[in-house]
């Protein structure tokens, strides 16, 4: 499924994806990488509640963005959440981040959702500046977790 004008290509990706997509994923969460993970991607690429969507370019996975669909009690609906986003670092500063969100925006809409929610660091300044740009207000709530 890929352009042969050497055109970014921005799909759903699959199950079969992920070997194509690890390498990007591993470099976001920095090996730290668990036993289940294959699993859990495949979940999320088959696409009851979640979505994979892949940005390509000459047979290469440049970015990857990794989303839900859930049931918000404080909006009331259905919010979207992108869990995971990266882009090859050498390939940052060429919207191909914006076109995924664009693209997860697009799903998360035909999903009937109300919002987009994105967490990232506070002291990653240029992930805050890109959802920012995109559009994105910062919550003024505090994500506090609970390892079982």
């Amino acid at each position: 499924m890929l352009d042969k004008s050497g055109k970014l290509v921005v799909r759903d990706a699959t199950p079969d994806d992920f070997d194509r997509c690890f390498p990007l994923l591993e470099q976001l969460y920095h090996g730290d990488i668990g036993p289940h993970f294959k699993e859990v991607f495949n979940k999320f690429a088959r696409g009851k509640g979640s979505c994979v969507i892949a940005a390509e370019q000459h047979g290469k996975t440049l970015g990857v963005l990794i989303g839900s669909y859930y049931v918000d009690i404080d909006w009331e609906g259905k919010v979207a959440k992108i869990q995971a986003l990266i882009v090859e670092e050498k390939h940052r500063k060429r919207g191909i981040g914006k076109k995924l969100v664009q693209h997860f925006i697009k799903e998360a809409k035909q999903n009937g959702c109300l919002a987009v929610r994105s967490r990232v660091s506070s002291k990653n300044k240029n992930a805050c500046l890109f959802h920012q740009k995109l559009g994105f207000w910062e919550a003024e709530t505090c994500e506090y977790i609970l390892e079982l």
